[in-house]
């Protein structure tokens, strides 16, 4: 049965929490093409614009923003054509990886990103009635499901490095990029480090510390 039968809502409290997240999805999704509205553009490219913006420059790939977006590249290739066409954003062939096409905003591009701060604003403040001791445990269990969904393909998720699996705090401390990630082996500047990665796995849900927080 659907989730949309109101018989297994009835008897399924899976079936109620999937139809409750089913209809925050079509919320989301009408604000979010309000929010794009707003600025000339399409969510899909709205989005495009704020992955650029908050990715670590060397992972902001065609092919993760495809991931990103949950669609094919050649889709993922469309939005970005129409993007540089209106000049908000430019690629070049990533120098350590010329097969790789990363992509980067142009000044037009960085502030129209800008008159997307209040993105998702909408939904944050509906959450923050909730009071402090329910909102962590929905966060808690939002994001095992989300996690979860990760990991079946369903769709990515990016973070910045810190609770990372990956994340070395501090590896080379006194230099300009103190980091490091050991899954790409590289080392990273404080500021690379806030940014977000695409491969980003909590040590949480591996079943380990995160290196950077040992007990």
């Amino acid at each position: 049965m659907s989730l949309y039968d109101p018989e297994r809502r009835r008897n399924d409290p899976a079936a109620r929490v999937g139809m409750a997240l089913l209809r925050m999805a079509q919320a989301v999704k009408k604000l979010s093409l309000a929010e794009a509205e707003e600025q000339g553009l399409t969510p899909v490219q709205a989005q495009t614009l704020l992955f650029i913006r908050h990715t670590k420059p060397f992972l902001a790939s065609v092919g993760r923003l495809a991931a990103e977006l949950g669609t094919t590249h050649a889709t993922a290739i469309g939005v970005v054509d129409g993007l540089i066409r209106r000049g908000l954003v430019a690629k070049e062939p990533s120098p350590s990886d010329r097969r790789v096409t990363l992509l980067r905003l142009t000044p037009q591009g960085e502030a129209v990103c800008r008159n997307l701060d209040g993105w998702g604003q909408t939904l944050a403040e509906a959450l923050g009635r909730l009071d402090s001791d329910d909102l962590m445990s929905l966060e808690r269990h939002l994001g095992a499901l989300v996690w979860s969904l990760r990991e079946a393909g369903a769709l990515q998720v990016s973070e910045p490095c810190r609770g990372c699996v990956h994340f070395r705090e501090n590896a080379a401390p006194g230099t300009p990029e103190p980091h490091r990630c050991v899954l790409i082996d590289r080392y990273l500047s404080e500021a690379d480090a806030r940014l977000a990665c695409p491969d980003f796995t909590p040590a949480a849900l591996v079943g380990r510390d995160s290196p950077a927080n040992p007990r």
